[in-house]
């Protein structure tokens, strides 16, 4: 394939891959909201119980706003007009607000309890909201969603600390403080765990950046699944129609490439004797019908011994071993195959008609590859070793034989056993030194 199709296919896939990456993020976003909301309402639940009157009311008003803040994205995920800023405006304005409720909201209606003792009401439902970003499968928001919540807390803490006349924190306790000492640190009014915030902030990013990650690796294999599913579907468009399932899943197992390479491979290159009269006695309809059959059954016998039908020319077939379907022993399985279609055509009719093969065998090196436009490919093998076997099928006729192979074939095959008799060495239309070449034998093809 020419490297600007590659690069117009890649980008149509890729379109296609992100669009479904996309579609991903906005059901998972609007996942996110509605487990937020649920998680949210839980917590408000718990809070009404908890607290006393009329805490218990506030906390459920409180929750309930914060839910509803929430609920109105999926309004607009219900007209398609969700955006990403949308996603990012909601998780900003949850982590706002939870810097809010930690600066700002009494943790008494009753007396001025310090307000720097809010963060014994738990720093967790930060986590709901970050948790709930994981699941709009982006990295991106998910580190956002991590930063800003190290942000709102540490705004939370700097409002807080800016009212206080005098902050203790854990660095005021002595070394090795006595139980007294602890509790007067701990316990005092004035006291601000500065530490343990830092250590909430170096949670969250640690917890955030490896979601981000997680989350960024989901995304690689999605996508690597989907080169792979490309890759499957267009192996199988190529030789779906020229080869059983099973090898077609064989190929695709092998990791085999279809990008344009040379390598060493046998070709066989069969015809139908006397086609042309037979063409001519049948009607069309008939024809066809007769070749599907023929060509079926031949495919068949084909794929059992490790070979793939490159194409089929009129009532020609080219078939490949060792291209692209890996074989070590192309030559061997070759000339089995030759043999096996030259049984096929001895042993059985095909609509009624009694049909007969010359087939000519090469091995060498091939250009192999799959060509075309965007459109349209196809899989297809070049080169001498290829026009060297359709010309030992032509010279059947003249050697009144029905399969010839070339010397090197013979000698990857295993020499001169196999049935294999010499023909003589012998010209070869289009090439400027004669060829040796070997025929099946004729009891053991009729076998």
């Amino acid at each position: 394939m020419w490297p600007a199709t590659r690069l117009f296919r890649r980008t149509v896939d890729g379109a296609e891959v992100e669009a479904d990456l996309d579609r991903a993020g906005r059901a998972g976003f609007r996942l996110a909201v509605i487990g937020r909301s649920v998680a949210l309402g839980v917590v408000g639940l718990y809070y009404g119980y908890v607290l006393h009157w009329p805490s218990s009311l506030y906390a459920l008003l409180g929750v309930s706003a914060f839910v509803a803040l929430g609920l109105i994205p999926l309004t607009l995920l219900g007209t398609h007009h969700e955006r990403i800023w949308h996603r990012y405006a909601l998780f900003t304005a949850d982590l706002a607000v939870f810097g809010a409720y930690m600066a700002l909201l009494p943790l008494s209606s009753g007396d001025d309890v310090p307000q720097n003792l809010s963060f014994m009401r738990g720093i967790a439902l930060v986590f709901i909201i970050i948790a709930a970003s994981f699941l709009t499968l982006s990295p991106a928001l998910v580190l956002w969603t991590g930063a800003f919540a190290v942000a709102a807390l540490w705004a939370a803490t700097g409002w807080i600390m800016a009212g206080m006349e005098r902050v203790i924190t854990w660095s005021d306790l002595p070394p090795a403080p006595t139980r007294e000492e602890f509790f007067a640190v701990v316990l005092n009014p004035d006291f601000f765990a500065l530490q343990s915030r830092v250590m909430d902030s170096v949670v969250i990013l640690a917890v955030t950046g490896i979601a981000a990650l997680a989350v960024h690796r989901a995304r690689d294999v999605v996508r690597a699944r989907a080169a792979a599913e490309h890759q499957r579907n267009r192996v199988q468009r190529l030789f779906g129609q020229y080869v059983p399932e099973q090898v077609a899943a064989a190929l695709i197992a092998s990791g085999e490439t279809l990008a344009p390479q040379t390598r060493q491979a046998s070709v066989l290159f069969a015809d139908i004797k006397d086609f042309t009269r037979l063409a001519e006695s049948l009607a069309p309809a008939d024809l066809i019908s007769l070749l599907n059959r023929f060509f079926d059954a031949a495919a068949a016998l084909v794929a059992e011994h490790g070979g793939v039908v490159i194409n089929f020319v009129g009532d020609a077939m080219i078939i490949a071993f060792n291209a692209p379907l890996p074989a070590t022993d192309h030559a061997a399985r070759a000339v089995a195959a030759a043999r096996a279609l030259l049984n096929l055509a001895h042993a059985r009719e095909f609509d009624g008609q009694k049909l007969a093969l010359r087939i000519g065998v090469a091995s060498g090196p091939v250009a192999a590859g799959s060509v075309g436009g965007a459109g349209r490919q196809t899989y297809t093998i070049y080169g001498d070793t290829v026009n060297l076997a359709q010309r030992l099928q032509v010279m059947t006729k003249d050697l009144a034989t029905d399969c010839l192979i070339c010397d090197a074939t013979r000698a990857a095959a295993g020499g001169s056993g196999h049935g294999i008799i010499a023909n003589g060495t012998l010209p070869v239309r289009g090439r400027e030194q004669p060829v040796a070449v070997f025929a099946l034998a004729p009891a053991v093809a009729a076998a």
